[in-house]
């Protein structure tokens, strides 16, 4: 059997087993050592959205060791990352981008995921780990191909920053932006007090909200998605400016929009990431390990993250990693 996450259809989380998932041809079986909580994964065990078979393993940002291999490409003990996506692969959205999908799927949602000691899963989604990198930093990879994703779609280098959320997707856009624009000044809005100090740790200037921060920026990245962000944003956004939205809120949001036409600014969404950006994260993990791992103040044993979860600890908390079987 493999231990596991479970999430059942009352939305009710515990450790249990479940039958492992044989591999076809093609398949490799993972050592599951770290997986990650993503902003995706709770709001699934809050709503029981997306998922198609109950119980539910979650977790779609995956690190670990291949222990069977039924692809002779990659053999046992090939140390790799898991790529979340599942593209339809026929629509009209794939013919340009994997990313673009619109039936796309994720692992964890449409089978079960890396929220245990064992992973199955084809070997064609699965990247090699470099030598010497860390597989508590590897895993790391996804979040942060989406936030390289997101990046990639701001035209021009900006002046100033405004980041709104210091979460774990907002701390790795911070820290990439950090890395991309080393003179280009960072402003910070985090209420809660742990998130914010891993911002000012790092050079950023932090507001618990937006009542202090009179000037405008040339990006404004909204990584919080709270009901009115998305004004706010635009609020804070210099003429010409971008506002890049990478957080998924199903709010509604008020916007004129001829402020938007006549200061000139672009709203860019972005979801995912195509299939570069995992290689490029993990060439970026791997040249600067210490930069990126900062954003993890959580490391816990998969048998805790129920109570982890249940005492709201992770509403403060920065990146939260879960240390799975194949963990060393």
């Amino acid at each position: 059997m493999t231990r596991a996450l479970l999430l059942d259809a009352e939305l009710n989380l515990s450790l249990g087993d479940r039958p492992p998932v044989e591999p076809a041809d093609g398949d490799v079986v993972l050592d599951v050592a770290w997986a990650g909580i993503c902003g995706s994964d709770l709001h699934v065990m809050a709503t029981g959205a997306w998922v198609e078979d109950w119980p539910a393993t979650l977790g779609h940002e995956v690190a670990g060791t291949v222990a069977v291999s039924r692809a002779p490409n990659v053999p046992v003990g090939t140390r790799v990352v898991v790529d979340s996506r599942i593209p339809c692969g026929a629509c009209d959205g794939c013919a340009r981008s994997a990313r673009l999908c619109t039936a796309m799927a994720w692992v964890g949602e449409r089978f079960p995921g890396g929220y245990a000691d064992r992973l199955t899963i084809a070997a064609t989604s699965v990247h090699v780990v470099p030598d010497g990198l860390d597989l508590a930093v590897a895993v790391l990879a996804e979040p942060l191909a989406v936030v390289t994703s997101a990046l990639d779609r701001v035209h021009g280098d900006p002046r100033t920053v405004l980041l709104l959320g210091h979460g774990p997707i907002g701390a790795l856009a911070r820290t990439e932006i950090a890395r991309r624009w080393p003179a280009v000044p960072v402003t910070v809005v985090e209420p809660a007090p742990t998130r914010a100090a891993l911002a000012v740790r790092d050079g950023a200037r932090t507001h618990a909200d937006l009542t202090g921060v009179d000037e405008v920026f040339d990006l404004v990245v909204d990584a919080a998605g709270y009901p009115g962000s998305l004004t706010d944003a635009l609020s804070r956004t210099a003429s010409g400016g971008t506002v890049l939205l990478v957080a998924l809120s199903g709010e509604p949001a008020e916007v004129v929009p001829a402020d938007i036409v006549e200061r000139s600014v672009t709203i860019v969404g972005s979801v995912g990431f195509d299939t570069a950006h995992l290689p490029r994260a993990l060439a970026a993990l791997a040249a600067d390990p210490d930069r990126y791992a900062a954003v993890v103040t959580h490391r816990i044993p998969l048998a805790d993250v129920p109570e982890f979860l249940a005492r709201q600890r992770h509403r403060s908390a920065g990146k939260v990693l879960l240390r799975c079987g194949g963990a060393s």
